[in-house]
């Protein structure tokens, strides 16, 4: 990376970084409405179960292995959210740690160009006091 401090460099990290958080945090969101999808599918199934039709006996069975399948589709969601959670946190750890970095580097930068600048009108006013001096 030519040319690119290394300020202007972390900077550019800590961007990819936001991006990667956001996916992490997209990816979570989906998960989030997913549970909920199931959990709304397992309402409707046990509002189904309370029914006193005269044909409740026939799906009995059904509904119950339909219950089955939520239940172990929400318990892998549940999962899923738990490990995505922890990804963007890590994530958001990941993201801060790049941006105290960024931000201590521009200090350095900023303090190493306002110590040039100082040297330089240093030098410039002893040259000028060594002339006025002959």
């Amino acid at each position: 990376m030519s040319g690119q401090s290394r300020a202007e460099r972390l900077a550019r990290v800590r961007d990819v970084q936001e991006k990667m958080r956001q996916l992490e945090e997209w990816r979570l969101g989906e998960i989030v409405r997913e549970e909920n999808r199931l959990l709304e599918n397992e309402r409707e199934l046990l509002e189904t179960l309370g029914s006193q039709s005269l044909m409740h006996g026939l799906f009995l069975e059904g509904k119950a292995a339909a219950l089955r399948r939520n239940d172990l589709a929400l318990r892998q969601t549940r999962e899923q959210e738990a490990a995505a959670r922890e990804k963007v946190t890590k994530a958001q750890a990941t993201e801060k740690r790049i941006e105290r970095a960024a931000e201590k580097a521009e200090a350095v930068e900023r303090a190493e160009t306002e110590r040039a600048e100082l040297l330089l009108a240093l030098e410039d006013h002893l040259a000028a006091r060594s002339a006025s001096l002959e």
